[in-house]
């Protein structure tokens, strides 16, 4: 049986009519001709058919690569995201690599073997003077699906701080489907670590990226992995929150080992959960920028970072403290 509706709709039609024959009669030259078209069109075009049903949003999560020149050579920053025009998308992502260059001065071509490259436009004319082809018709219409499936996952994953990841499964399938994406369901795969189920994935400073890395257009399937709590998440991650202003914070004043650790503590009390501690001094060839590489200098203790991690069934916070000769774990 086809995995096409379509297909298997046709095929049912056929039957049915081979089943229940209408009474005889003769066909006209034309219309047997006609008739016998359609069937080869049916039969001679399965590729066909099978290509124009293969989801385009597999274009529209294909990666793009930024380079800094007119050709697709020498540096390049290779970045994701359905949301944006790969002109604006580069020009917004390299800010200090085109200067005062916006996104009207760079141009999207396709690179053969390769995917969707933007070079600077400069005076080198069309892609094909590049040796490029232009980015095709289709890759637009893909791009915006892109965008539609990642906003359903995402507004799903703002909504439920923390689903089991089969749960989580089952109610972003429904989700889906009422959004109109009725062949297309979520599968929880296993991977990653925590109590929750997550789609996106950390991008920059975004704890909701991109959703690419998950998509299996072929299948229709959206990959669900373990991760923790998203309030957690953003307690102790996102920009601005009292787990990124720990950096700046552990800088204002000379703490001791103990006292960075009640700071800490302090800090993030809303998370709820148990804290561990690593203390250790830095690398030679490694420095903090100032003023917190004064405060080390001077011997103080401060604070690294903090990650999150399962332990026998449970979440807790690692933060990372350091400190000119502190002894060796």
């Amino acid at each position: 049986m086809s995995q096409i509706p379509f297909v298997n709709q046709l095929g049912d039609a056929l039957d049915a009519a081979i089943a229940n024959p209408a009474p005889a009669r003769r066909l006209g030259r034309r219309r047997y001709i006609t008739v016998a078209l359609a069937a080869l069109a049916v039969v001679g075009g399965g590729a066909a058919i099978a290509d124009i049903f293969h989801d385009p949003v597999e274009i529209g999560f294909g990666a793009v690569g930024c380079f800094e020149g007119t050709k697709p050579e020498g540096n390049v920053a290779v970045i994701s995201d359905p949301t944006k025009s790969p002109v604006k998308l580069c020009a917004a992502a390299m800010p200090e690599t085109y200067g005062a260059l916006t996104a009207r001065d760079l141009i999207a071509c396709t690179w053969p073997g390769h995917g969707v490259v933007v070079v600077v436009r400069g005076d080198d004319g069309s892609c094909a003077a590049r040796g490029l082809a232009p980015v095709p018709a289709t890759y637009a219409f893909g791009r915006r699906r892109a965008a539609r499936l990642q906003a359903t996952v995402q507004r799903f994953e703002r909504a439920h701080d923390c689903l089991a990841p089969a749960e989580f499964s089952r109610r972003l399938t429904s989700e889906l489907r009422s959004a109109g994406w009725r062949s297309w369901r979520a599968a929880a795969s296993g991977g990653g670590a925590g109590p929750c189920g997550r789609v996106s994935v950390m991008s920059g400073s975004a704890l909701l990226g991109s959703i690419g890395p998950a998509v299996d257009a072929a299948r229709r399937t959206v990959e669900v992995r373990r991760a923790f709590p998203l309030g957690l998440e953003r307690l102790v991650y996102d920009a601005g929150s009292p787990g990124a202003t720990l950096f700046e914070s552990s800088w204002a004043r000379c703490f001791t080992v103990e006292g960075l650790k009640r700071h800490v503590r302090e800090r993030l009390a809303a998370a709820g959960v148990p804290f561990v501690f690593t203390v250790s001094s830095l690398a030679p060839n490694v420095g903090i920028q100032a003023p917190g590489g004064e405060r080390y200098d001077d011997g103080c203790a401060v604070y690294s970072g903090a990650y999150l991690r399962s332990r026998a069934g449970s979440t807790e916070i690692v933060a990372e403290l350091t400190q000119r000769d502190a002894p060796a774990p």
